[in-house]
């Protein structure tokens, strides 16, 4: 039941959708065969880039699409001009990937034809002003895209965004490139957060994170799961003993944080482990994590390398 009742849905909405899969078009919804002006058996199980390069009047709309469908990572949206064979029309198109926890599903399309809300509103739309509107929606979306995948206190990537990330690179992994995944959790934070307070333990939070992003200034993706918590996932490490000084590098971070009046002592657990070959970012995950247990039984203030 819940199926048709989604399938309807999908069927009478005015927004035109399309999912796209390794590049080829495998839903369209009515609304889409309208506003492109192609039946679904047109468009069904081919390749995008082979549907609509028969007009040159359609490059961008095919570049918009391509490169949505070419990014996992980020959502896209733009206003795009596109000729259906008979008319010019503008189209305001928003996408984004489906995944399922970690694993990519495709691109989801939405198209909406405002050529006519432009019209009512007295707009005429020309190449200047598309530029215009997709340089205002550009620099919107940034905004949101560093919103939610940012860490709000820290300024680091936060956890959905950073499990995405690591997923994407470790499984793509080739032969020529290697990894290194650090699980940190500070010692101590919390007895330091009841003891002086929450504005204290966010201090602490906020110097630490500092200092990660100074010591993995370039080549790593560096975020916070919550709490006391950080995970780093390090690109192309030279060698183990590159891994080992970063570790050494975080704890003496750690060590370092200082707020005055605060006498309890930070330290670090770390638990890293070196990703040589393409890999499931669950299972180094997993293993980082064993690792950051391994040191804290074993007296914290250290780290250990799988």
């Amino acid at each position: 039941m819940q199926e048709v009742i989604q399938e309807k849905i999908l069927s009478n909405i005015s927004a035109g959708i399309l999912f796209v899969k390794k590049g080829i078009i495998k839903y369209v919804n009515p609304a889409a065969e309208n506003i492109l002006g192609k039946t679904a058996a047109e468009m069904l199980d081919n390749p995008f880039a082979e549907i609509f390069i028969e007009y040159e009047e359609n490059d961008d709309f095919n570049q918009v699409i391509l490169d949505s469908v070419g990014d996992y990572n980020n959502a896209h949206e733009n206003i795009v001009q596109y000729f259906d064979g008979e008319n010019i029309k503008y189209l305001h198109i928003k996408s984004s990937a489906l995944r399922e926890d970690t694993q990519k599903l495709g691109i989801l399309i939405l198209l909406d034809d405002i050529t006519e809300l432009m019209k009512l509103r007295g707009i005429e739309l020309d190449l200047q002003k598309i530029q215009e509107l997709n340089q205002q929606l550009k620099i919107r979306n940034q905004q949101l895209k560093k919103e939610s995948e940012t860490d709000k206190l820290t300024g680091l990537l936060n956890k959905k965004t950073m499990e995405n990330l690591c997923a994407d690179y470790l499984q793509s992994l080739t032969e020529s490139e290697t990894a290194a995944l650090y699980v940190i959790d500070l010692d101590h934070f919390k007895e330091a957060n009841d003891t002086y307070g929450h504005q204290c333990g966010d201090m602490i939070l906020q110097i630490f994170a500092n200092s990660l992003q100074e010591i993995f200034s370039e080549n790593a993706y560096v975020g916070r799961f919550g709490g006391d918590e950080f995970v780093i996932l390090l690109k192309n490490p030279a060698d183990e003993n590159f891994v080992a000084d970063k570790a050494r590098a975080i704890l003496q971070a750690a060590k370092d944080i200082f707020i005055e009046g605060m006498k309890i002592q930070i330290t670090a657990s770390i638990g890293a482990v070196n990703v040589p070959v393409a890999a499931e970012y669950e299972k180094i995950f997993a293993l980082a994590d064993k690792a950051v247990y391994f040191v804290k039984e074993h007296g914290r203030n250290n780290f250990h390398i799988s």
